[in-house]
């Protein structure tokens, strides 16, 4: 177990890791029309760094990964 717990007391055995903050589709949920600014490239997690948080996490105890967030065939980088 993680032993961290929110402030109501409740186990946190998940995380969530966004992908990518681009979007290519205008939804009121991820773009709302006062817009948002997004990451550099460089500042967004290489597919290697996220499969390291992931696997260092399971490790700790973290049992519910999901990976979300925009749309990953607008990275730069190859899969």
């Amino acid at each position: 177990m993680t032993g961290l717990s929110d402030s109501f007391n409740r186990l946190i055995n998940y995380l969530r890791i966004s992908v990518t903050d681009r979007r290519n589709l205008r939804c009121t949920y991820c773009l709302p029309a006062s817009g948002i600014s997004f990451l550099p490239h460089r500042e967004i997690l290489t597919y290697e760094e996220i499969y390291a948080v992931a696997k260092t996490t399971a490790q700790l105890g973290i049992t519910n990964i999901r990976l979300t967030g925009g749309e990953p065939l607008l990275r730069s980088d190859p899969i």
